[in-house]
């Protein structure tokens, strides 16, 4: 009897078993089919990540070699993780995804938790940016529109690669003028040499064509003109006619409009928002 209640034991506890794991299945697929690239909802003390992720595999081996040894060269070289994340699909808001990346891969723990993510889902064809730390000043929002100006052409023809080497080219630039202290934003003023030649050779070609056009037209008006030997073809044969012509002084009035002034620094600036972690993130998203 002891026997037969010890086998009926091992088949309840198997039975118990298979149920419990007939349980965790369907919760371990749905955990796997949200595309979530992040183990759990912990910041970890280490960055888990490559700092390229092409999980849409829209570059080549070769290209994917290349961006990722000029991400990791930026991030040395600005004491700043620079890095870009592909997907086909992913769950929630954009934005709130590529901060939980940044966060939950453990991007924070390089460089003080300075940072910028480039991520883009292709199934509705959608881009983010997230920043962190001191990078969250270096994008400031006006920045990323230019950013995004400079990547977007080349992200609707599907050209991925370039689009990246702009982020990449566009991320120095940033990161230079920042640690010159001149952060890229909206009264940021380009002095550089080749800038100042740029502008002027602008204002020439500009001022020839004004003047150009003008005389143009004028030299085809004077096609039909003849030089005369004598000023006999200029004379009014009416004759000369002077008359008096006075002015009077009557009144003044003077009339005066205040300035307002503009205290405002004309929407410059970062522009933050808290992520699922309570981390400050600066960023934008959007449709390419």
């Amino acid at each position: 009897m002891r026997i037969i209640i010890k086998i009926h034991k091992k088949i309840a506890l198997a039975l118990l078993a298979i149920m419990i794991a007939a349980f965790c299945v369907p919760t371990v697929t749905s955990f796997a089919s949200d595309g979530q690239l992040w183990d759990d909802y912990v910041m970890p003390s280490t960055r888990q990540k490559e700092r390229l992720l092409d999980n849409a595999e829209l570059l080549t081996a070769s290209e994917k070699q290349e961006i990722l040894g000029l991400l990791n060269s930026i991030s040395s070289t600005h004491q700043a993780n620079v890095a870009i994340l592909t997907v086909n699909s992913h769950r929630g808001s954009i934005q709130d995804y590529a901060d939980d990346y940044f966060d939950y891969n453990g991007f924070q723990a390089d460089y003080d938790g300075s940072g910028i993510l480039f991520m883009l889902s292709m199934e509705d064809r959608e881009w983010a940016i997230s920043t962190h730390g001191t990078a969250a000043y270096v994008f400031t929002d006006y920045g990323q529109e230019e950013l995004m100006d400079e990547m977007i052409p080349y992200l609707r023809d599907d050209d991925y690669y370039d689009a990246f080497k702009a982020f990449i080219d566009v991320s120095e630039r940033y990161f230079t003028l920042y640690e010159e202290g001149t952060p890229y934003d909206v009264d940021y003023k380009d002095t550089s040499p080749a800038a100042v030649t740029r502008a002027l050779l602008i204002c020439i070609l500009i001022g020839l064509v004004i003047g150009f056009i003008p005389i143009g037209i004028m030299s085809l008006d004077l096609k039909s003109v003849k030089a005369s030997v004598n000023a006999a073809g200029y004379q009014i044969h009416n004759g000369l006619h002077m008359g008096l012509h006075t002015d009077t002084y009557i009144r003044s009035s003077t009339s005066r409009t205040k300035i307002p002034e503009n205290n405002s620094n004309s929407g410059g600036g970062s522009s933050f928002h808290v992520s699922s972690s309570g981390s400050s993130h600066g960023g934008s998203s959007g449709h390419f």
